[in-house]
């Protein structure tokens, strides 16, 4: 870091671990810090580097802690950080240091430095290829996969795929680290809790339904009918499929008949922005079949059950 800042600041930098100040915190902190005694230009302020990740609303808390019993600017600093948390830190005012990459300083003065600055571009809807990747990523376990890696499993572009990292990153999606100089995807084990942080980001996968009245017998299996396959559920008396945006053209769908209102159904064909092809399976993924599900199905008790049994079997304990 010393050599990073005199970099930066254009200035000699003196870095000593703040002894008398880390013996006067909690014990949880001397765990979860490294303390440092910063002088740059005569001004002297204090820094702490996390030994693990810490979330924003604790690394606040904290850094407020170490000011008050120092009496001096505390700094965050930081070997990488999310996009949101950069932003939030900033927004706040809060001193940080992101090493070889940027310095927000401003109780010196120095706002913001531009080295190695990779701007990401706003998210408002995660692509329906980042959310394939996401949900690939937990089905297969994923440890430090690359961006070229991640794009042979997909069978697209690693410039796609980038552009897919750009879109976890800027969406703080716990999942993202770094390896050398390059970007990973690792998947925690806790596949529960990684699901509960990210079902709000993640988006209904079903772009229309189409009510036929005849059964066009497509080999995709969709919604309730690709529940029922994973679980003792009884199937509707029609089937559900399964069809992408390329698969349309070459489907019956265009030519079959619209079921009417008081028609008796013959299928339900799903169009889907992606098809994860699970354990080669021609069935809708299970953690798919959760986000097409509607909010109406999914207070059936019946439908609940089995898809915690889905979940449980097929996501949550697969080997």
């Amino acid at each position: 870091m010393k050599e990073f800042l005199e970099k930066a600041l254009r200035q000699i930098v003196t870095i000593e671990k703040a002894q008398e100040i880390f013996e006067r915190l909690p014990l949880v902190y001397r765990g979860r810090y490294d303390i440092y005694k910063v002088e740059t230009n005569g001004i002297l302020w204090i820094a702490i580097h996390p030994k693990e990740r810490v979330g924003l609303v604790m690394l606040r808390k904290d850094r407020e802690t170490v000011e008050k019993i120092s009496g001096l600017n505390c700094v965050i600093c930081l070997d990488q950080v999310a996009f949101y948390i950069r932003e939030k830190l900033m927004d706040d005012g809060i001193p940080f240091v992101i090493e070889e990459k940027q310095v927000y300083l401003p109780f010196i003065g120095y706002l913001l430095s531009n080295e190695n600055k990779r701007e990401l571009l706003p998210v408002h809807l995660i692509s329906f290829l980042t959310q394939k990747l996401l949900l690939t990523a937990i089905y297969e376990r994923w440890r430090e996969i690359r961006v070229s890696d991640a794009a042979k499993r997909l069978g697209v572009s690693k410039m796609s795929v980038s552009r897919c990292f750009d879109e976890i990153e800027y969406l703080n999606i716990d999942v993202l680290g770094m390896k050398g100089k390059s970007r990973v995807i690792t998947v925690p084990d806790d596949l529960k809790f990684l699901w509960k942080q990210i079902a709000g980001v993640l988006r209904n996968p079903v772009i229309r339904r189409f009510v036929l009245s005849e059964d066009i017998e497509l080999d995709k299996k969709a919604g309730i009918s690709a529940l029922c396959e994973y679980s003792l559920l009884s199937d509707n008396d029609y089937p559900t499929y399964a069809v992408t945006k390329k698969e349309i053209k070459d489907s019956k769908i265009k030519t079959a008949r619209c079921a009417g209102w008081a028609e008796e159904m013959g299928c339900v064909v799903l169009e889907l922005g992606y098809f994860i092809d699970f354990d080669g399976k021609e069935i809708q993924d299970p953690l798919s079949v959760v986000l097409s599900m509607t909010a109406e199905e999914l207070e059936d008790e019946r439908i609940s059950i089995s898809v915690n049994e889905m979940l449980e079997e097929y996501v949550w304990s697969k080997d």
